[in-house]
Order: structure tokens, then sequence, then C-alpha cells
């Protein structure tokens, strides 16, 4: 697609989004419609996240990012201390993105997740998606499941994170055991 097009589209795309928001401003909701949660955002300027707390669980993404419930709205939460091959690559799917999206899929099939905050990390990335630990009911942290398992890379942005240390053992043991995208016959190597 050249640069005009992917421009027409653009602001097609943002004038689409500015009517469908103005118009949900004047809906007629009955006192007993269950409530609905809206499409991510990456345009908010701020969502208040209780670290710790339970979110509902929408949909994932990719290998590093999710989707969750925050006060009714959704938000992209992307993983701190990971960093996964990404199936939406401006190039093309980057090599497992598929295997690490799929594995992912299969951790998170919960209806609730715990978002947990670093204050190390800030609150948002460059793209305005959240930034948080996400685990399961049970403790099972995403981040260190996806690297034990072989389906990420540990990723430091600009400065250490909390977990980073449990992060490295976990992408070490990966390394170690060939695991997911570090197998031989992978495109890791």
């Amino acid at each position: 697609m050249n640069k005009t097009a992917l421009t027409l589209l653009l602001v097609a795309s943002l004038i689409l989004n500015a009517y469908l928001l103005a118009t949900r401003g004047s809906e007629d909701m009955s006192a007993d419609s269950t409530e609905t949660i809206e499409e991510p955002s990456t345009a908010r300027v701020a969502a208040f996240i209780e670290s710790g707390a339970e979110y509902p669980f929408i949909r994932v993404v990719d290998g590093d990012t999710v989707v969750v419930g925050v006060n009714g709205t959704s938000e992209y939460v992307r993983l701190i201390g990971i960093d996964s091959p990404e199936p939406n690559d401006p190039g093309g799917p980057q090599c497992y993105a598929q295997e690490a999206t799929d594995h992912m899929v299969e951790l998170a099939q919960t209806g609730t997740v715990v978002l947990v905050t670093d204050d190390s990390q800030g609150t948002r990335d460059t793209y305005g998606r959240l930034l948080a630990y996400v685990e399961l009911t049970d403790g099972t942290d995403l981040g260190e499941r996806m690297l034990r398992d072989g389906y990420a890379r540990e990723f430091t942005y600009d400065r250490p994170y909390d977990r980073r240390d449990t992060y490295l053992t976990a992408e070490n043991e990966a390394l170690e055991n060939e695991a997911g995208l570090w197998a031989s016959e992978t495109c890791a190597q």
C-alpha cells in the first residue's frame, strides 16, 4: 500500500472513530442493559488501575500484549519484561509469532487476570498501552511462563524492572532446554 493510500485510510479511520464516539454518547441505554466494554483505545491519556486487583480478561493480541477490561473500557496491556515475535510486523509476521500468540491464548484462557504495576516502568509505553505484569488468579505470572516455555525473550526497555532476575532465570532455562523459539529447528538460531 502506498503512502497516500495509507494516509487516506488513517484519516477515514479517525473520522469513523470520531463519529462512533460522538454517537455513542447519544445512545439510549436502558436501565436493565448489561455493561458493555468499549474497544481498546491507545489514545487515552490515563486509566487508573489498582496494582494487584483483578480485571476481566478480554483477548490476546499477541505473545506480549493482551486486552483487559478497565473501568468499563478495554485497554491494551503490554506485559513488562518480555518481547515475543510480532505477528503484525510491518515486514510481515516474524518467525515463531503465531506459536507465541497461540501459547499466550492457551495460558490466558480465563475470565479474570490480575494486573501488577511496576513503578520503575511508568504507566504506559510509547504506543499508549498500559504496562503491567499480568497474572492469573492462581498467581501464575504470564510473562515468566512465556519466557520459561520459550515463547518470548527477556526485554529490558529503559531501566531494570522488579522481576528482571526471575525473568532472566526463566529465559536461561528455556535456552538450556531448547524450548520453544530456542529449539534448534526454529528460526531463532
